[in-house]
């Protein structure tokens, strides 16, 4: 089953965006969302950034 669409006002700004997508509640998919993206792709960058170029686990 195809995930719902999710429609943001085009209108928004980056910041209002975000600020919607915390009020909806709209966070990781997993509990466990740092660990599986660990395991997958080695530990994130500086930026919190999972199999970046350059990191352990993202060549």
């Amino acid at each position: 089953m195809a995930a719902p669409e999710r429609v943001i006002d085009p209108a928004m700004s980056p910041q209002d965006q975000a600020q919607h997508l915390v009020a909806t509640g709209n966070g990781p998919t997993d509990n466990n969302e740092a660990t599986v993206l660990k395991d997958e792709f080695g530990d994130p960058n500086a930026a919190g950034v999972y199999g970046a170029p350059g990191n352990n686990g993202g060549e």
